[in-house]
């Protein structure tokens, strides 16, 4: 059985407290409630597939923060309020408010983590040609040949494999003609696996 995004959200999505009181003017007057940035994440994160809500749903650790500050993924140990956990993607409420890529960035990157290697440490994600299954791990070489090719879609996507794999996957969200416009190739790659049902059917991840 398929889930919503909102099972996802529910289990593993947390919102700082006193989110909104300590944030800037400009985003305070963007939400009209204190839960409205879980909504507006959610939003976002609609448009990703739905056999990746399962995966994570299924997966140990791997949480979000809704904060103040930057967006960004820590993999390994993070304190989320008083709780330690392990691998969490910081979303920055005003990267929300301003309704820019930077959520699902940093969303991409504990995909790329846990598609790689389940969210192990010193392991290799799915950009560095990691992967959970051998479907995965074939589809994480490929996407290595891709990166080498230089086509990234803007300056962040051409820094290095994780950000490559991140920002394609957020503009495949956000804003997929200009990526299929600067990069067909990693677009394809996208619509073929994570938007490919037939990607995540059967998939049993190794043991060991």
């Amino acid at each position: 059985m398929k889930r919503q995004p909102q099972a996802w959200l529910h289990a593993k999505v947390r919102l700082q407290p006193q989110l909104l009181v300590q944030a800037p003017p400009w985003v305070r007057g963007m939400f009209d409630h204190a839960w409205a940035p879980m909504s507006a994440l959610a939003q976002q994160a609609s448009c990703l597939p739905s056999s990746l809500w399962d995966y994570l749903l299924d997966s140990d650790g791997g949480f979000v923060s809704i904060c103040n500050g930057q967006s960004r993924y820590v993999p390994g140990a993070a304190l989320i309020g008083r709780r330690q956990v392990a691998n969490a993607a910081f979303v920055s409420v005003e990267d929300l408010a301003a309704k820019n890529e930077q959520p699902l960035h940093a969303i991409g990157h504990l995909t790329d983590h846990y598609l790689g290697c389940s969210g192990q440490p010193d392991s290799l994600w799915l950009s560095e040609g990691g992967g959970v299954t051998v479907h995965w791990r074939q589809a994480g070489a490929r996407l290595q040949r891709l990166f080498a090719l230089g086509y990234g879609v803007d300056e962040i996507a051409r820094s290095n494999s994780r950000d490559y794999f991140a920002q394609s996957m957020a503009l495949y969200c956000l804003d997929r003609k200009r990526l299929n416009v600067a990069d067909p190739q990693i677009y394809k790659w996208l619509r073929a696996t994570l938007w490919n049902p037939a990607s995540w059917r059967g998939q049993i991840p190794d043991q060991g």
